[in-house]
């Protein structure tokens, strides 16, 4: 008989021993009750000292349960001592708006993040449009100024080609024979001097010519004198 109370004891001390340590891993969670500020204990006693006052709203940790008191850690990491009564299971309206609101600015964060990035890749796109544009235009600028280099090219080999033409029938007409201006620059400066030599020749061949007429004359007529 003995042994089967000590028996059943430790059992019963092993079940609570197991019950504490499950309650210690997994701990639950509860929240301040809407419209209260909720004075935390430093011992489960409300005549004890208040080590500060809970929101509506605030998320615990349940540590230990102990009457109408239970032992929770904030979540800055006070522990101390509230009472059930004002603890619920579910996330309180003033947490839910405090979340909401909470997310409604990060979605009002991320719209304008979006909508200053569709403004970035808008203007992005614009300035892409532009310079494609002006590097259409320069590039047909760039044709047209080869297109003006080409044919003024082709011009100067034109001109040189011209040029080149003149000097080689210039330089013929030096070696084969005197221009007309060399020719009457010579006149202009010699006419003193080859006047009279151009008559005394013209006499000199006068002569000769009436000697040879008159030679024949004589040798027709047998040397008859006939003037």
């Amino acid at each position: 008989m003995i042994k089967f109370f000590l028996s059943l004891i430790l059992t019963i001390c092993c079940v609570q021993a197991f019950a504490q340590d499950s309650t210690n891993t997994e701990k639950d969670k509860q929240y301040v009750t809407d419209q209260l500020r909720l004075s935390l204990y430093q011992d489960a006693n409300s005549k004890s000292k208040v080590l500060k006052l809970l929101q509506s709203g605030d998320a615990l940790l349940i540590d230990e349960i102990r009457g109408p008191y239970a032992l929770v850690t904030t979540p800055e990491g006070t522990r101390g001592w509230v009472k059930r009564g004002f603890l619920v299971t579910s996330p309180t309206s003033n947490l839910l708006l405090r979340e909401e609101r909470e997310k409604n600015a990060s979605l009002f964060d991320e719209i304008e993040k979006l909508s200053n990035s569709k403004t970035i890749v808008e203007t992005y796109e614009q300035d892409m449009d532009e310079m494609t544009s002006k590097m259409e235009q320069i590039q047909i600028q760039k044709l047209e100024a080869d297109d003006t280099i080409a044919r003024l090219q082709q011009e100067i080999l034109d001109k040189q080609l011209e040029i080149d033409q003149k000097l080689e029938i210039d330089l013929k007409k030096e070696n084969n024979e005197p221009s007309i201006e060399i020719l009457w620059e010579t006149l202009r400066h010699y006419w003193e001097i080859i006047v009279p030599f151009l008559v005394a020749l013209l006499l000199v061949c006068f002569l000769i010519s009436k000697k040879m007429v008159e030679s024949r004359i004589k040798a027709r007529f047998h040397g008859i004198k006939i003037w």
